[in-house]
């Protein structure tokens, strides 16, 4: 982990679609900081209006408090920000942020940023989310395929389903560990603000995915280097099981991605229908953007958020 970084924490609220970044002035509310913090990522049009209780308290705001809000206004912040306005490639610029990099990416900018002056090498950055079923579903059917023929050389066709079907299921459940995983301690590693190559690194890892969390053809993994990462599980885990069980188990994980960069996008993009499952999990991983970055790691499942005590919020 990277030593020396600064604590410092946008706090985020949103009020007719802006973000206001109020870090700076939540000791200086005269209701407290302790009631801005438990608005951190919500539309607090309501609660300004005094339309609605927050911690027991109904409040209406005045026309002097809406212009002092204006301040801290996220778009105003940003604007001028020569790596948001870049018309070139910024990302060889980003690890000049130094100690400001962590607070910056967590500043949420509502765009998308030019990474690369090369057209190729920026095409290359951006995948639409139907590439990644196109290209990894055919892989899941055909393993499952030969596991349950591979199976079937052993035992009868009802068993070989049967041992398919569990072993698809802990490959699944092994995704969703490897992305908690990866989400915790990997994706959210903090970089030296003294090391411009860490803070690149982050920045490509899942920096840039805070700094633009609604750049629709930056949220799923490109199947480029996805492949390489793929070959290098195919290599070890073909090397550690039976054949028809490894192709079961490879399925199965890799359908676990699949469905979790599917749900990844659907959470950003998606509308669910509102107290539905997938209405939660996507104010969960709001949160997870916009109150506290800290905790609500699992995408496609809150479970290991359970286990490892990261738990995160859901709806008010």
């Amino acid at each position: 982990m990277g030593i020396g970084i600064e604590e410092k924490k946008p706090l985020l609220i949103q009020l007719n679609g802006q973000y206001y970044d109020i870090a700076d002035f939540a000791s200086k509310h005269p209701g407290g900081a302790k009631v801005l913090h438990r608005l951190a990522g919500e539309e607090v049009g309501e609660f300004i209006r005094g339309e609605k209780r927050i911690m027991g308290v109904r409040h209406e705001h005045s026309e002097a408090a809406y212009n002092m809000l204006e301040r801290y206004n996220v778009n105003a912040i940003q604007k001028g920000d020569p790596l948001i306005e870049s018309k070139t490639g910024m990302l060889f610029n980003v690890g000049s942020l130094g100690t400001e990099y962590w607070h910056w990416i967590h500043q949420p900018y509502d765009g998308t940023l030019r990474l690369f002056d090369s057209d190729l090498l920026e095409s290359m950055t951006r995948t639409s989310w139907w590439v990644v079923p196109a290209v990894w579903m055919p892989i899941v059917i055909l393993f499952s395929m030969i596991s349950i023929a591979s199976f079937s050389a052993a035992t009868d066709v009802y068993n070989s389903v049967l041992l398919w079907s569990a072993w698809f299921v802990i490959g699944v459940l092994t995704w969703t560990l490897t992305e908690y995983s990866l989400h915790r301690w990997v994706f959210h590693w903090k970089p030296s603000p003294h090391s411009p190559n860490q803070i690149l690194l982050h920045f490509l890892a899942h920096g840039l995915h805070h700094k633009t969390p609604m750049d629709g053809d930056r949220l799923v993994f490109p199947p480029v280097p996805a492949a390489l990462i793929v070959g290098i599980f195919y290599v070890i885990y073909s090397n550690t099981f039976q054949w028809p069980v490894f192709c079961a188990f490879g399925a199965g994980k890799l359908f676990g991605y699949v469905s979790y960069d599917m749900v990844h996008y659907y959470l950003h993009h998606g509308s669910p229908r509102p107290r539905s499952n997938l209405h939660y999990r996507k104010v969960y991983h709001h949160n997870h953007h916009f109150k506290n970055f800290d905790v609500g790691f699992g995408i496609s499942t809150s479970l290991w958020d359970y286990v490892f005590h990261t738990l995160g919020m859901g709806p008010l």
